[in-house]
């Protein structure tokens, strides 16, 4: 059994556990949030728990409020960029 768990839902990683070149497990997310850092399963990682904000989820789960700052240094544009809309020229 694994010691490793998400800090928000707190399940353990699938087994065998595979670990990425990072060092963390492979598919999982290490998100800055409110100057902690915190281990997320890639469900609890998950750049939709961040669009418009920390998710409420997130928020009761790791005990930060609504307006915590968060480092999203590993998706560029914090996968906002998808939603812009090309016009005809």
């Amino acid at each position: 059994m694994s010691e490793i768990t998400c800090d928000a839902c707190r399940l353990p990683p699938p087994e065998p556990v595979e670990f990425g070149p990072d060092g963390i497990v492979q598919g999982w997310y290490v998100r800055r949030i409110a100057g902690r850092t915190y281990t997320l399963c890639d469900c609890c990682g998950s750049i939709r728990h961040f669009r418009g904000g920390i998710s409420a989820y997130l928020q009761e789960h790791l005990g930060v409020g609504e307006y915590a700052k968060v480092d999203l240094t590993d998706v560029p544009g914090g996968g906002l960029h998808r939603q812009r809309v090309r016009r005809p020229d």
